[in-house]
């Protein structure tokens, strides 16, 4: 029986090595749904179940996303009642219009660690929930935990005044940004086991 549900409102968000269509394709391989699989596998060989959603809710009509993402994950929870853990996985983007862009995002969204290149992450959250206190006091805990154990790896929380994002839906609802269009696949699918530790042992002390 899952307990967590990871799935893409942007499924379709692409990495600096899939830059066509303005970093948005449906070349999976090279998108955030990859992070999503690594990151279920990570989390599934921790003991957790977990529904991994791989459906595109931004083609054909990418305005709609939140609308088609919505009706998603009230399927999964209609399904699997066990679930009460959900992570919206994305990616951040810049408007990157030179070389030079693309390395000045290439350097604020990776670091080394271990002597791999890792991308960078971070939690948004939407401010128009009518739960903002608990999805925004998660987000926090969360950060700061994350911060403990890999201050490099981890970012800032980002609050969207204007949005939602499902995030009333689930008891834990998190939005995760995994890199950007000025990181590569390879860098985004390498912070995937780190993301996967903080989230398996942050939610096993606080379950």
């Amino acid at each position: 029986n899952p307990t967590m549900l990871i799935y893409h409102s942007h499924a379709g968000e692409t990495y600096s090595d899939s830059p066509e269509g303005n970093y948005h394709s449906q070349n999976k391989e090279k998108s955030v749904i990859e992070v999503g699989t690594l990151l279920t596998e990570q989390l599934s060989k921790k003991g957790w179940g977990i529904a991994h959603s791989t459906k595109y809710h931004d083609y054909p009509d990418f305005t709609k996303s939140y609308i088609s993402s919505l009706e998603t994950v009230k399927s999964m929870l209609n399904t699997h009642k066990s679930i009460n853990i959900a992570i919206d996985l994305h990616r951040d983007g810049r408007d990157l219009n030179t070389d030079a862009d693309m390395q000045k995002e290439n350097e604020r969204m990776t670091t080394t660690y271990k002597g791999e290149k890792v991308a960078k992450f971070f939690f948004v959250v939407g401010m128009k929930n009518t739960n903002v206190d608990e999805v925004q006091e998660l987000a926090e805990d969360i950060t700061k935990f994350a911060q403990s154990k890999y201050p490099e790896l981890v970012l800032p929380i980002v609050k969207k005044q204007y949005g939602k994002f499902n995030q009333y839906m689930a008891q834990n609802h998190m939005l995760i940004e995994v890199g950007s269009n000025g990181t590569s696949s390879e860098e985004a699918k390498a912070s995937a086991k780190y993301i996967a530790e903080i989230l398996d042992e942050y939610f096993k002390q606080n379950r």
